[in-house]
Order: C-alpha cells, then structure tokens, then sequence
C-alpha cells in the first residue's frame, strides 16, 4: 500500500510534504497557544489599567457594548474578550473552508492565513493595534487551521486509508507538542523580560510556521479548480401527451 504514496519524496514511508505540514502546525499552535496563555493575565494585569486602557483603538466603544446592562469589572471584561475571541478562532475555518474550496484554494489560503497570523501576533506588541491585532488573530486562524488538516489528507491517494490514519496521528503529534511547548515558552519569556516580549516570541514562531509551509511548497498536491463546475444538463423537448382518442 505504501508504494501508491506520491513518489516526490516520502519519510518514514509518508509523503514528504506531511514532515512540512505537521511542523506547519506544530509552531502555528506553539504561536497559537503561547499567547492565549498570556491574553487574560496580561488584560487584566497590564491592557485595561488607566495608563493603557486609553492607548487601545476601539476599546472604550467595545467596553460599552459589552456594559449595556452597566458597569463590568476589568476582570469580566477581560474574560468577555477571551471568550469571544476563543469562540471566533473555531467558528472561522468554516469561512476559511469556504474561501479554500470556492476562491483561493488551500495553498492560497493557509499563506493568507499564516500572514495574518504573524502581523496579529507583531500587533500585539503594541497598545494602540490591540484589538486589531485579536482580529487578524482570528481571521487568519480560520484560513490556516482546517485548510492545512485538509491538506494532509490530500498526500494519500484513495487507496492509502491506514497509512493516511498514521499520518493523521503524526499530524495531530505536532499539535500536541506545539499546545504543550507554546504556553511553557512564552509565559517564561514574558515573566523574565515582560509582556510584549512574550508576544514577540509567538510572533517569531508564527513566522518560522510561515517559512516552513513556503519551504515545502514543491511536496504538496496542487489546488483544485476554484469552483466545482456547473454542468449543463441538455433540456430536453416536453413529452407529447396522447389524447383520449388514442
């Protein structure tokens, strides 16, 4: 079964271009997960203090939607924007999903994605880009996630079904690794040299994922038509009714 897998290049018996996409994922969600571990503390610690709270682009007018109902503490702020914020990074890959499949195409798409990513993560670093920052986040996380796990799948041909569930694994490997090392990493950096800095080490990871997925460009399966195409099915003339004199 393993000699049907692409001949590009193949490791441990997988195609080439899984090596590429699991350490894709691997620093995206190192990225991903080392500044959510920072967002809420850092709200509430540093972001929504009277000293910085006033630097932040649209925060004001966002605080007053979130207090319709009156005054929220910092900390209920805090969790009101981690909360949306988490909720929009896993409702975006079905947009993500649908610009892959009817405009862009996966490549396109995961690379529109990964700069995004790393210009929120860049964002970040600064008061006044906060919440502009927290929507390239979220943009970008919904053309990178599903379209990259949708890529792995696309390296097996039909007939590789087990070989394709080890690569999944594999795949979900980095994932793993990437959660576990991203929080332990930036936190450490953000304790030792501050906030910002934190921030700044997500964004170089970031970057790193975007270089790796450009690197292995030639061992991913070409995009697909950008619209499934409409066939036109002939019309055909009404069928005569015989009448009763028949």
């Amino acid at each position: 079964m393993t000699d049907t897998v692409e001949q590009s290049g193949r490791v441990a018996g997988h195609p080439k271009g899984l090596a590429y996409l699991a350490a894709t994922e691997l620093a995206e969600r190192f990225s991903y997960y080392g500044m959510t571990a920072l967002l809420a503390l850092y709200l509430v610690k540093q972001l929504l203090l009277p000293d910085h709270a006033g630097h932040v682009l649209g925060l004001a007018p966002l605080r007053a939607l979130f207090e319709f109902r009156g005054p929220i503490s910092n900390q209920a702020f805090a969790s009101l924007i981690f909360g949306w914020y988490s909720g929009l990074v896993y409702f975006t890959p079905i947009l993500g999903g649908l610009l892959a499949d009817r405009w862009l195409g996966p490549r396109r798409t995961v690379i529109l994605g990964a700069l995004l990513m790393s210009g929120g993560h860049l964002a970040m670093s600064f008061d006044a880009s906060f919440l502009a920052a927290l929507v390239m986040l979220i943009l970008g996380s919904g053309c990178l996630k599903g379209n990259v796990a949708a890529q792995v799948g696309t390296l097996y041909p039909p007939a590789a079904e087990s070989l394709r569930a080890r690569g999944f694994t594999l795949y979900a490997t980095g994932i793993n690794i990437g959660a576990v090392l991203g929080p332990l990493a930036t936190g450490s950096v953000a304790a030792l040299y501050g906030w910002h800095a934190g921030f700044a080490l997500a964004a170089t990871v970031m970057l790193t994922a975007f270089c790796i997925y450009l690197a292995g460009q030639r061992h991913f399966p070409e995009d697909g038509p950008k619209r499934a195409d409409r066939v036109a099915l002939p019309r055909l003339p009404p069928r005569s009714v015989a009448g009763p004199g028949r």
